[in-house]
């Protein structure tokens, strides 16, 4: 998950990281200490369902809850549980910070995840999501400082060597990348996410055979993996291969965005009169994209008129 990741980090995620612990929430919720970690809706649609005997009853229910898909129940069962125990529970409120992190609620996952943490310091699936939580925040350094000291671990999640490879690229340390992709690999052999981050991580380092068999890997782990058939394009391009970049870029239908993206590479290439094709391309087959390829287009004439190039890649 590279560039999933990169691209989370850089446009949607920012929040502020919460400074309250655990004891904070519950003097501030009064005599409920979890309301904090609720949605109120839940509460409300589930208030008729039947009463359950134990706090382990309403986490079976909750963990059915969440292999249903249906993370509304699940998060009121978890809270049922927890309402029902004595002191708080580790690893149901870890479940909670799943169920607010899959909805992007960075705020409530890292507040349950911290809470989790102070009950138990050595429960490695908080640790590990809190530090992809601070990553997806852009907060790197402190993510790093959760995830390390579960890289010697022989039972460490993989999602953990996963997170710690895509802060070494973002740092362009790429060979430490390269070992943590492969470390998270040897714990989940051929998982196509960490597949196609090893690759992308390999062509950023300029290694386009090292990216195209980890790509190839990807789809072949994964043929719907848009993303890594993407990346496998870009190497293609890289390589000079823009035909079958097309094809790759081009294989959930959107040639003119593939046309687009090859001729931006080949642009950088300094390829610029396949660039030209590239661009032109893109703004034949898709009015959509007539504004995007033609900015490429001018930008492109811009550069070669600043060096000086007098070849001319567009006819007047």
């Amino acid at each position: 998950m590279k560039l999933t990741l990169k691209n989370t980090v850089v446009g949607i995620s920012l929040a502020l990281l919460l400074g309250g612990c655990a004891s904070n929430a519950q003097r501030q919720s009064g005599s409920d200490p979890y309301a904090t970690l609720g949605d109120g809706s839940s509460s409300v649609e589930y208030s008729t369902a039947f009463p359950v005997a134990s706090p382990e009853e309403a986490y079976r229910n909750g963990a059915a809850a969440l292999r249903g898909n249906d993370p509304d129940r699940a998060l009121f069962e978890y809270l049922r549980g927890l309402r029902m125990e004595k002191s708080p529970k580790a690893d149901p409120l870890y479940r909670i910070g799943i169920i607010h992190h899959g909805r992007g609620n960075h705020d409530l996952a890292e507040k349950a995840y911290r809470w989790a943490m102070e009950i138990d310091g050595s429960h490695m699936g908080a640790r590990t999501a809190l530090g992809i939580v601070l990553l997806e925040q852009r907060d790197y350094d402190n993510a790093e400082q959760q995830l390390q000291p579960l890289a010697s671990r022989p039972d460490v999640p993989w999602q953990a060597h996963n997170a710690l490879g895509v802060i070494a690229d973002i740092r362009g340390d790429f060979e430490r990348a390269r070992r943590h992709y492969e470390k998270a690999l040897e714990a989940s052999p051929s998982t196509p996410l960490v597949l196609n981050n090893l690759g992308y991580s390999r062509y950023l380092a300029g290694d386009w055979e090292g990216a195209r068999l980890s790509l190839r890997r990807a789809v072949s782990a994964n043929p719907r993996y848009e993303l890594a058939w993407r990346n496998l394009g870009l190497v293609y391009a890289r390589e000079g291969d823009f035909e079958t970049a097309i094809e790759a870029v081009a294989r959930n239908g959107d040639r003119a965005k593939a046309y687009n993206d090859i001729g931006y590479i080949s642009m950088l290439e300094g390829r610029y009169e396949d660039a030209m094709g590239f661009f032109d391309e893109a703004m034949r087959l898709s009015p959509a994209y007539y504004v995007t390829a033609s900015e490429n287009a001018r930008n492109l004439e811009g550069l070669l008129r600043r060096n000086g190039d007098s070849r001319g890649v567009r006819a007047n």
